[in-house]
């Protein structure tokens, strides 16, 4: 479809001036779109709401326990810090980020190895038992997971983004056995049904599809453009066929290198027909804010905070800082324990202590207090 121009246009939507501009996006930043420059204000911070379903928030899961944290129409995102008991889930397929810890992983399959930024995909209905000790966060989609390289397929050098050539699997490794109860979730309720062997300790070999694998976030390196920002799905790693989700995984991204109002470094706000769960996994610039999950409903434009674009110093050095994002067409809601956890005091200022380092009145003064 033709992009169309109305009104004044003062300047390329990457970069940053005296007019705040936001995003407005369909299908999850891959249907119709406007980017709207603005005069004064900026709609992604509310200055009062009527129900704080409406506004986005956040828990401190460092304070959590084990707990179903969201919830919607075939997606539930939990915490857990390892049980070691066989497991299958019925439900949904998983994908398990390992935010800390080291974990052995049985499975049907054979044995596999988690640690600190991994993330495992489990089939629905596959038995694995997770030994350790640690903290994982779960995302549960009844939906299939598929890894992002068809969509990577599609402008060659996938390797150049995510090499998924260097995914783990379960290496078979038979061990003797006796009775093992299975605790089963089905129908959303757990269940258990006992073998008279450990399903998990009698494969000798498998072939087929990777229907359980493991990457790392250090395998997913920060990608940008010349003049700033790209969207949540360019950083996809795994996702739906029909996109009704993405798991994207977001580095720090290359410097831009058109100063401003051309270039700038940051998102702007956007309203996104997606809900959004962001998760800070590790940040040496807000340390005491790992662990800390944030939901962006799409009820309001999810905050932005851009500013000019700067050159890191030479030679470069690797900077330790990853959000996990996932990105869903169902529409999540916290669970009554997660409301538990959330964040003290008024959202909109602690959302952006939590996800900024500072207060939204120290991001652009003419936003309303």
């Amino acid at each position: 479809m033709t992009v169309f121009r109305r009104g004044e246009i003062p300047r390329r939507s990457h970069g940053v001036d005296e007019h705040p501009d936001e995003i407005y996006t369909l299908q999850g930043f891959f249907g119709d779109w406007v980017h709207v420059f603005r005069e004064k204000g900026n709609l992604g911070v509310p200055k009062a709401w009527s129900n704080d379903d409406l506004m986005y928030a956040g828990v401190d899961t460092g304070r959590a326990g084990e707990i179903v944290l969201l919830e919607g129409d075939g997606i539930r995102v939990l915490i857990s810090h390892g049980n070691n008991r066989y497991e299958r889930n019925v439900d949904y397929n998983q994908i398990r980020f390992y935010h800390q810890g080291d974990f052995e992983i049985d499975t049907e399959l054979g044995r596999m190895t988690a640690t600190t930024g991994d993330f495992v995909v489990v089939g629905k209905g596959l038995i694995y038992r997770e030994r350790g000790e640690g903290f994982v966060l779960i995302f549960e989609i009844a939906d299939p997971v598929v890894c992002a390289e068809s969509m990577w397929d599609s402008v060659g050098f996938t390797s150049f983004f995510v090499d998924y050539s260097d995914l783990s699997m379960p290496q078979p490794a038979p061990q003797p056995s006796g009775d093992t109860d299975v605790h089963v979730w089905s129908e959303g309720a757990w269940h258990t049904i006992t073998y008279d062997f450990d399903p998990c300790a009698d494969v000798v070999g498998w072939i087929g599809d990777p229907v359980i694998y493991r990457l790392n976030v250090q395998d997913v390196p920060g990608i940008g453009t010349a003049r700033g920002f790209l969207p949540p799905p360019a950083h996809a790693v795994l996702m739906n066929p029909d996109k009704s989700f993405f798991f994207n995984v977001l580095g720090v991204p290359p410097s831009p290198t058109y100063p401003a109002p051309e270039g700038s470094f940051g998102a702007p706000a956007h309203l996104n027909d997606y809900d959004e769960v962001w998760f800070n996994h590790a940040s040496e610039f807000l340390p005491g804010n790992l662990g800390h999950l944030w939901l962006f409903p799409r009820t309001i434009p999810h905050p932005g905070f851009k500013r000019p674009p700067s050159h890191p110093p030479n030679p470069p050095r690797a900077y330790n800082e990853i959000k996990i994002n996932f990105d869903t067409r169902a529409k999540l809601r916290w669970t009554d324990e997660a409301r538990a956890a959330f964040l003290e005091g008024d959202v909109r200022r602690n959302v952006f202590l939590s996800l900024y380092g500072m207060p939204p009145e120290f991001v652009d003064t003419r936003i309303p207090e």
